[in-house]
């Protein structure tokens, strides 16, 4: 083993040693704040018994790289680097016990002792070891909409800003154990930042950040990604940020023409090593209006859920379609269509033959918009409901995961004399997952009802059709199955 990779490895034991030492003490016995009885803590954070050796000078004081080996992390075959899982043993725990953790942390790093200490701490080691991450500025650069970093041991990352372009600044990753920053929120239809990464022992990734709301008839930003999280101990990926809605539109002559903004994506799910994100919500399309006489106003489309993240033991499940956005004309002979909803994310899953968990569920369609019309003569046809996400594929031994359900149809209103409501079709249920090797495949998912119809004037409507079921998955073969 090199002199840089021993003072790495010693570095890796003495951090991970005094984080261990602060999670397992209790904030009521601590003592009191006074410099001369906090030797134990700055014996027990003292640099010298981490920091590189005096022969080494290509390393002088420890970075989160020289504390952490990257390949160690990602499972290298080198079996001269160092290995976070060695260090204790493989041990895992459950996400409970995590956050049980986790609000220990973060009621220490709040405290005024804890802040006392960890002021103390920092500054002897030089380097910022126990804190939260500062969050991003809005209004400024997107390098300034970044979130920092949380403490090398724990802490937080800090959530995201929003840059003055109206992008949203990615979170900051937590060190050792935390919890990565929420990405920053878009504006005027930008994209959401994406969420920080947890720690690399333990954590949950970040949130992605939401997508910013379209201007006047453009479309909402994208819901930024969760975060990664990738934990030895424990890990949890963050949920998809959820996207922007469509901007909305109006139309006030006669004869005016309008249509909204669609809704932006939702943001997909993190990976995480036990617990993959759930994918984001879809943005809600853009309302749209027409004032005048025989205008026509078409509401935005929702935007798509996201696909779900991976996870070691529970993938992560689709995110749910935006709504179609609503449609209205005031004026006589003014036609209307709501807004079509946004399909439902794919829940992730295994690789055909692979060992993996159940694969996860598909999201659920989005609901179709709602059209009216009060003007006489008017027309008012209600959107389609999205389809449901696919389930994902299961892994061996397990089964598929179910589709998911189709989104209602919009409903439809006229008001005026010979007006002629049409309600939207129901979405189509989602198809079930692939079971794995000896696992059952996924249900479908159920099929969208179809939209409402209401006229005042006489008519009597035509009403929308219902979706279709989705189908089952297929059963993955029996175990003994060699082809």
């Amino acid at each position: 083993m090199t002199g840089q990779r021993l003072a790495r490895t010693l570095g890796t034991g003495a951090a991970a040693a005094a984080f261990m030492a602060f999670t397992a003490t209790p904030l009521g016995g601590a003592p009191a704040a006074q410099a001369d009885e906090l030797d134990w803590i700055f014996d027990l954070f003292n640099p010298a018994d981490w920091a590189a050796p005096a022969t080494d000078t290509a390393v002088t004081t420890y970075d989160w790289d020289a504390l952490i080996d990257a390949d160690a992390v990602s499972g290298s075959a080198d079996s001269g680097a160092f290995d976070l899982g060695g260090l204790f043993g493989n041990f895992s725990i459950d996400e409970s016990t995590y956050d049980m953790i986790h609000t220990f942390q973060q009621g220490w790093i709040n405290s005024d002792f804890g802040q006392f200490v960890d002021t103390a701490i920092n500054t002897l080691s030089g380097q910022y070891l126990i804190g939260n991450g500062t969050d991003g500025i809005d209004g400024g650069s997107l390098a300034e909409a970044q979130g920092g970093d949380g403490g090398l041991w724990f802490g937080d990352g800090g959530a995201g800003g929003t840059s003055a372009e109206g992008i949203g600044g990615d979170g900051g990753d937590a060190g050792l154990s935390g919890n990565g920053g929420t990405g920053g929120a878009g504006a005027d239809g930008g994209i959401g930042g994406d969420g920080g990464a947890g720690g690399t022992l333990m954590g949950t990734g970040g949130a992605g950040g939401t997508g910013g709301t379209g201007l006047d008839g453009d479309l909402g930003g994208d819901g930024g990604a969760g975060g990664v999280g990738l934990g030895t101990m424990f890990g949890e990926g963050g949920v998809g940020g959820t996207g922007g809605a469509g901007g909305v539109g109006v139309a006030n002559g006669t004869g005016g023409d309008v249509t909204a903004g669609n809704g932006g994506s939702g943001g997909v799910g993190g990976r995480g090593s036990d617990i993959g994100g759930n994918g984001g919500v879809g943005g809600a399309g853009g309302e749209a209006t027409s004032n005048g006489s025989d205008g026509t106003a078409v509401g935005g489309d929702g935007g798509d859920g996201g696909d779900g993240g991976i996870g070691g033991q529970t993938m992560g499940d689709g995110g749910v379609g935006g709504a179609g956005g609503d449609a209205t004309a005031n004026g006589s002979g003014g036609n209307t269509v709501g807004g079509d909803a946004g399909d439902g994310g794919d829940g992730t899953g295994t690789p055909a033959g692979a060992v993996g968990p159940v694969g996860g569920d598909g999201g659920a369609g989005g609901v179709g918009g709602y059209a009216l019309s009060h003007g006489e003569g008017g027309t008012a046809t209600g959107g389609t409901g999205g389809t449901g996400g696919t389930g994902g594929e299961g892994g061996t031994g397990n089964n598929g995961g179910a589709g998911g359900d189709g989104g209602d149809g919009g409903g439809a209103r006229t008001t005026g004399t010979d007006g002629h409501p049409t309600g939207g079709d129901g979405g189509d249920g989602g198809t079930g997952g692939a079971g794995g090797i000896g696992g059952q495949g996924g249900p479908g998912g159920d099929p969208g009802e179809p939209g409402a119809t209401s006229a005042n004037g006489g008519s009597t409507g035509t009403p929308g059709s219902p979706g279709q079921p989705g189908e089952p998955g297929p059963d993955g073969p029996p175990p003994n199955n060699q082809d």
